[in-house]
């Protein structure tokens, strides 16, 4: 199902929609968008939402009416003429028959302005699906749109990318995703610090304060300074994040790891929490280094196979007791 969480098209989003709204009245939309840029930016709710103003039978100022009956199907993720493929399973990639399958359906004959396929996320195609959609990107039928999505513009093939228009999703001026934020969030949230930590993307901020995650994170970074100070065993640590998602201690260790990094090697860099500073004075830029080269191949251990988590939690914070000595 299809749901507008937040009324779109996002405050951000107004310069990319006016563009394409406005190549849409003029009959010069291309066959193919690709939307590129950082998670929490909105690029899915923004595909969504084009897609169903073009397919509304009376949009109202350049957005989709929400009332009439083709923006209740899209809504309902119901519509035939809107097709949005993503992996059938998480961890897998896009296959190549879910593509001719929403091909073959594209290719019926339909009395809708557009027939659209968003495809969430394209760098998760896999080749063989890749080649059939490229196929289709060469030779688009009459009235077809195609909306590709990806955080990994350099994960698409190069032929991919050529046959689309590229539109690129950037964090929007601070003072704008902390006006939005504040209208989202309850007075006492902490949006400086959800702001920083999303990277000054609004909506990832928006999820970060419903998983309540500055707390995580900043406990999580006390147990990392208590680790290198010798005032916690790595066998006690490990005991006490074992229960958490592995891809969410992962991630964040990450961005622990990428602040300490910045601090080390970006002259005055802003810090939000002090224990980073403190911690980056003691740690050197090469364990730092292989510290985050660890954890990208561990996230993308876990995603393959069934990996030990207490020993991996174990072997992770030993590491960062001794510095990566004797590890």
């Amino acid at each position: 199902m299809i749901v507008d969480a937040y009324s779109a098209p996002l405050p951000w989003h107004m310069p990319l929609w006016q563009q394409l709204y406005r190549r849409h009245q003029t009959g010069h939309l291309p066959h193919a968008l690709l939307l590129v840029g950082q998670t929490g930016l909105g690029k899915v709710l923004f595909a969504t939402h084009f897609a169903k103003t073009l397919l509304c039978n009376q949009p109202v100022n350049q957005s989709a009416c929400q009332n009439c009956r083709d923006c209740v199907l899209v809504t309902a993720g119901t519509h035939p003429d809107l097709r949005v493929l993503t992996p059938e399973k998480p961890g897998q990639g896009i296959k190549i028959d879910q593509i001719r399958e929403v091909i073959a359906r594209i290719n019926h004959t339909s009395q809708a302005a557009y027939k659209i396929i968003v495809i969430n996320s394209a760098d998760s195609l896999l080749l063989a699906a890749s080649q059939a959609l490229l196929k289709s990107l060469e030779e688009p039928s009459d009235r077809t749109l195609f909306i590709l999505l990806t955080e990994k513009l350099e994960c698409l093939l190069p032929t991919i990318r050529s046959r689309c228009q590229v539109l690129r999703f950037v964090p929007p001026e601070k003072n704008l995703a902390m006006s939005w934020l504040a209208q989202q969030l309850p007075e006492s949230a902490v949006i400086e610090k959800l702001y920083y930590l999303s990277a000054g993307a609004p909506l990832l901020a928006l999820s970060y304060a419903q998983q309540n995650y500055v707390a995580f994170y900043t406990d999580l970074l006390a147990a990392l300074t208590q680790l290198l100070n010798q005032d916690l065993d790595p066998i006690q640590c490990a005991t006490h994040y074992v229960k958490i998602d592995a891809q969410h201690l992962l991630l964040t260790l990450l961005q622990i790891v990428s602040e300490l990094l910045k601090c080390r090697l970006l002259s005055g860099y802003t810090v939000i929490e002090d224990a980073i500073t403190l911690l980056a004075t003691n740690l050197s830029t090469d364990f730092l280094l292989q510290y985050f080269d660890k954890i990208m191949k561990l996230r993308v251990y876990t995603t393959q196979v069934a990996l030990n988590l207490p020993l991996m939690l174990e072997d992770l914070f030993s590491r960062w007791a001794l510095q990566g000595k004797l590890c």
